[in-house]
C-alpha cells in the first residue's frame, strides 16, 4: 500500500487525465465525453498506454447522471468497471466527482443540489475506498470558478 506524502503525493511526475464531462447542450442534448472517447469500454488499454509513458497517476470522472437514476438511488456500474481497470493496471487516480453533468432532475442552483451532491460524494468515496488500495483522492467539482462565473449570468 502506498501512502501519499507531501513530497510525492502522485505516483507519478506527469499525470494524465481524461475528459469526462457529461453536461447538457443548450439544445438538450447531453454530451457523455467518455463514451464519445471510448475510454469507457477501453480503460485498461488507455491506462496501459499511459504507464508506457511514465504516466501512472491520471484525472478520470464518473458520470454522475449515470449513477444516481433517481433521487438517492445509485447505479455503480458505469464505475465499477473503472475501479477495477485501474486497480489492475497499478493506475493512481483522482476521482473527478462532477465534472459539468448532474442527474436530470436536478437544478444546481437550488440547494437541494447540495444534499444531494453531498450524498452522492460520500456514497461515491464509500465505493471507491473499497475498490481502491492505498490513498484515495478527488475532485469534487471540476472548474468551480466556472460554474460560479456561469451562475451569475
Amino acid at each position: 500500500m502506498s501512502v501519499l506524502t507531501v513530497d510525492k503525493p502522485f505516483r507519478s511526475f506527469f499525470l494524465g487525465g481524461f475528459e469526462c464531462s457529461t453536461h447538457r447542450r443548450q439544445d438538450g442534448r447531453r454530451l457523455d465525453l467518455l463514451a464519445a472517447t471510448k475510454h469507457n469500454r477501453l480503460l485498461v488499454e488507455d491506462y496501459q498506454a499511459l504507464a508506457r509513458h511514465g504516466i501512472s497517476t491520471v484525472r478520470d470522472g464518473l458520470r454522475w447522471h449515470l449513477i444516481e437514476t433517481a433521487p438517492g438511488q445509485y447505479n455503480w456500474s458505469s464505475l465499477l468497471p473503472m475501479l477495477h481497470a485501474a486497480q489492475g493496471c497499478g493506475t493512481q487516480v483522482i476521482w473527478d466527482l462532477c465534472h459539468y453533468g448532474w442527474p436530470d432532475d436536478l437544478d444546481i442552483w437550488s440547494a437541494a443540489f447540495v444534499d444531494r451532491f453531498a450524498s452522492f460524494a460520500a456514497a461515491a468515496a464509500a465505493i471507491i475506498r473499497q475498490g481502491t488500495e492505498g490513498d484515495t483522492l478527488y475532485c469534487p467539482v471540476n472548474e468551480m470558478a466556472f460554474w460560479a462565473w456561469a451562475g451569475e449570468m
